[in-house]
């Protein structure tokens, strides 16, 4: 699912002249700057509103920027599109045909995962896309339970599976939008088509009824309920869920 306009790159001989305009002239601020080795570029940040301009310049004559600069001169590079994971969004693009550079996500500036796709694909404009880290500890992931977490509820008296996404928690018991564990294959399934019937709904469950509330996390062998519903829609369960 694309979330926005992430960011327009503009490649630049120089940051300095670049900045010159785009953050003296024209008033943008300055979000800063950093050096990615891998792609051989500069990069500096300039919010504008929730999208950016972001100015690159070339730190080797073989990169993709110092390729381009020396082709074509500076200018608009490419534009990028926020999304939930990229995974799934290529995957979806390969199944129509839609040629791409990156098959697979590779490390982009400030954490993230970029894909490009083949600019012929967008009639000779160069299309990225960017998945951003989770906020937390810096791996992606918080420790520990939080509102917003999807997670997996045992039931006691009487004895039930839950899944869902936690709202709230305290001492009296969690409140969890979400379904019968059982049900949840048939809910992605109606999700992936688009067709209606199975609705989550908001439960307070009372912590007297509470045996084990766990994380619905995965391993690298057999994915989360989670994961396993974004990769079949490409949408995560909280966006659906609002």
């Amino acid at each position: 699912m694309i979330l926005k306009i992430d960011h327009v790159g503009i490649a630049v001989s120089s940051l300095d002249e670049g900045l010159g305009f785009w953050h003296d002239a024209l008033g943008l601020p300055l979000g800063g700057k950093e050096t990615v080795t891998t792609e051989g570029v500069q990069v500096a940040f300039l919010p504008a509103g929730e999208s950016r301009v972001e100015l690159l310049e070339s730190t080797r004559p073989d990169s993709p920027i110092g390729k381009f600069i020396a082709n074509r001169g500076g200018g608009i590079h490419h534009i990028t599109f926020h999304v939930e994971a990229i995974q799934p969004v290529l995957d979806r693009l390969r199944a129509r045909g839609v040629p791409l550079l990156d098959e697979t996500p590779r490390p982009g500036a400030e954490g993230t995962k970029v894909a490009f796709l083949h600019p012929r694909a967008a009639g000779g404009v160069l299309v990225e896309l960017v998945e951003r880290p989770v906020a937390g500890d810096g791996k992606g992931r918080r420790a520990g339970i939080h509102p917003g977490d999807a997670v997996l509820v045992y039931l006691r008296d009487p004895h039930e599976k839950m899944w869902g996404v936690l709202r709230e928690r305290d001492a009296s018991g969690l409140t969890v939008e979400g379904l019968d564990l059982a049900s949840f294959d048939a809910w992605s399934t109606q999700v992936e088509r688009g067709d209606d019937g199975i609705t989550p709904s908001t439960l307070f469950l009372p912590m007297t009824r509470v045996e084990r509330l766990l994380l619905d996390r995965g391993t690298p062998a057999l994915p989360s309920l989670s994961e396993g519903f974004l990769k079949r829609t490409g949408r995560t369960v909280q966006s659906v869920l609002g």
